[in-house]
């Protein structure tokens, strides 16, 4: 499956991120929880700043979500949980 990154911002409030991708010749959106983009790096932030530096490393993780047979047609969340576990794997 190929994944292309499309467009990340923070929302408004500032409370989490949104990434567009494509995949499979559709737009999905990926909802990135304001605790996920504090556990990317330290000091911990939630800003568009450490949004835009772990675009790489959040699509990774959207990419195996999407992989899942639940996420068919659905939005797709990173939480803390799916950061630390990447984190895991690959640091």
């Amino acid at each position: 499956m190929s994944v292309r990154f499309l467009t990340a911002f923070l929302k408004s409030a500032g409370e989490s991120g949104v990434m567009m991708l494509e995949s499979s010749g559709e737009q999905r959106t990926v909802l990135i929880d304001r605790e996920a983009l504090m556990a990317l790096g330290s000091p911990p932030r939630a800003d568009e700043t450490r949004l835009q530096e772990n675009v790489q490393t959040l699509c990774a993780i959207a990419e195996v979500k999407l992989l899942r047979p639940t996420s068919a047609g659905q939005s797709i969340r990173i939480s803390k949980a799916d950061v630390t576990e990447w984190q895991r794997r690959y640091y």
